[in-house]
């Protein structure tokens, strides 16, 4: 990207995400904070367009509706049992599903779909569900058994939605399903662990001291290992080194196609956490700049070499706000 093609392309998937977003069902129907809203889908047009930007804007607009309806719900406190007694009946019978977000989401789904071959649509599908049922179990502040092996890795590859975007990069207006068949199912396997591990690894300073996610993937090593925080935190480290150098060794002498997709998204992906403001990285950065040693040193070298590239200010991309076009359809609904 040039500056002004992501400028471009943040605002018009952030455009019509908003809205979507603004459209007066889906403001009744997920009694969401207009702030918590916003905020949310910010975060995801950044990670959306800088991770897959080898897809169309119109594909960028699509995925980045469907990855905000599942940051909400990573965000939400409602217990689903209720909403959820019917489920599969009402799914059988082509009814609209009880619960809120599931009745949105499939209205959605259709314009995610058509951009995917019929293997990758499953995988979004069956990803999606699974990160339902995770969000669900997390509700629960489950940590699981000490001397429990399996239970850490249980819940994340559910809640990492790896799947999912594993297999929406790869569009049909791009690849040949068949054609790339083993690719695209190495990259759904191979990013299920390594965007869980980049995201728990990104995402354990904001999480540390905030009450709804003490459920976390280092938390839960420290529990079910019964080690430290310290050799928690270590031992993610060390995966999600390995689990890197694996994706590119596993890709590099595939269709440069299939390899330049899956690097771009790398970079991008580690690149808009590092900018976001939910991951507040940027405080570290503030708290290490002026620190001789040596990891401080590579760490704001990263950050400030992201910030070059990745820094856009939401002022020149994010607007209107959703709060502004709902008013006005509310207005014009009078």
């Amino acid at each position: 990207y040039t500056r002004e093609e992501r400028i471009e392309n943040l605002h018009y998937a952030y455009n019509k995400a908003a809205h979507h977003f603004a459209q007066p069902r889906q403001q009744k129907m997920l009694k969401v904070d207009p702030k918590r809203l916003q905020a949310s889908l910010q975060t995801i047009v950044g990670m959306v367009v800088y991770s897959w930007a080898k897809v169309s804007k119109e594909c960028m607009a699509d995925l980045s509706i469907h990855y905000t309806y599942t940051l909400v719900l990573d965000d939400s406190s409602d217990d689903p049992h209720p909403a959820m007694l019917n489920y599969f009946d009402d799914l059988q019978a082509g009814r609209e599903q009880a619960h809120p977000w599931w009745a949105l989401v499939n209205e959605h789904f259709p314009n995610v779909l058509r951009h995917c071959g019929p293997l990758c649509s499953l995988n979004l599908i069956r990803s999606t569900m699974d990160f339902f049922e995770g969000r669900w179990m997390e509700q629960y502040h489950l940590g699981g058994s000490p001397g429990s092996d399996d239970y850490p890795q249980f819940l994340p590859p559910k809640n990492g939605l790896g799947h999912c975007v594993g297999a929406s990069l790869w569009p049909k207006d791009l690849f040949d399903e068949r054609k790339h068949f083993l690719e695209i199912t190495s990259a759904v396997a191979q990013m299920e662990n390594w965007m869980v591990w980049v995201n728990d690894l990104m995402s354990f300073y904001k999480e540390f001291d905030d009450e709804r996610d003490q459920i976390s993937l280092v938390k839960n090593f420290v529990t079910c290992h019964e080690i430290t925080l310290d050799e928690a935190l270590e031992k993610l480290t060390q995966e999600t080194l390995h689990s890197s150098k694996q994706m590119v060794a596993v890709f590099s002498d595939k269709d440069p196609q299939v390899m330049d997709t899956i690097e771009c998204f790398m970079h991008g992906y580690v690149t808009w956490h590092l900018c976001d403001a939910r991951y507040r990285l940027h405080e570290i950065y503030e708290k290490v700049k002026d620190q001789d040693t040596e990891d401080a040193k590579k760490f704001c070298k990263f950050f400030e070499q992201a910030a070059n590239v990745g820094a856009v200010a939401p002022s020149e991309w994010a607007y209107p706000q959703v709060a502004q076009l709902a008013n006005v359809r509310a207005k014009d609904d009078v």
